[in-house]
């Protein structure tokens, strides 16, 4: 697999994304962007979860608002990130923070869309106990992807 990628990307000259200096940064920061929007609203769902804020609202209903906002921060991310990852599939694959980045994520969104919405949806709430767990849960996966992000400028493939 790592070999077709790599092959796939062999011409690099063909990608936008390396042939024009300002497409990159351009690309990057509406990557960022998502990413903010997607784990922001994250936070505040799990923020509820955990009864720290938003008490008013019901958790359901928050995160019937939230939502929306949320698979639009994902769109976004599976649209920039795939043209990211194209600049130098190379790279990135022998990157150790870009795999770690890769395998907090699929967590992350698994356990989102299983464990934190199964909780948000609940029609008989859980304890705050249990709703604080599968919170803390959650912002421990979404920190591991954004220290994963951040590393990846810090490490080469010859490290």
């Amino acid at each position: 697999m790592i070999a077709a990628l790599t092959q796939a990307a062999s011409d690099l000259s063909h990608n936008p994304i390396n042939r024009w200096v300002w497409v990159f940064p351009v690309v990057e920061s509406i990557h960022i962007c998502g990413f903010t929007l997607l784990v922001g609203t994250v936070a505040i769902l799990d923020l509820r979860l955990s009864d720290l804020a938003l008490t008013r609202q019901s958790i359901s209903q928050l995160a019937a608002a939230l939502a929306p906002w949320i698979y639009l921060g994902i769109a976004v991310q599976f649209i920039t990130g795939p043209y990211l990852f194209s600049s130098s599939p190379h790279d990135y694959i022998h990157n150790p923070s870009f795999r770690m980045k890769m395998m907090f994520l699929a967590a992350a969104l698994i356990f989102h869309f299983t464990a934190v919405r199964a909780t948000a949806n609940k029609s008989e709430p859980l304890g705050v106990g249990w709703r604080r767990l599968v919170a803390f849960i959650s912002i421990a996966l979404w920190m591991g992807v954004i220290f994963g992000g951040l590393g990846i400028g810090f490490w080469s493939v010859n490290d």
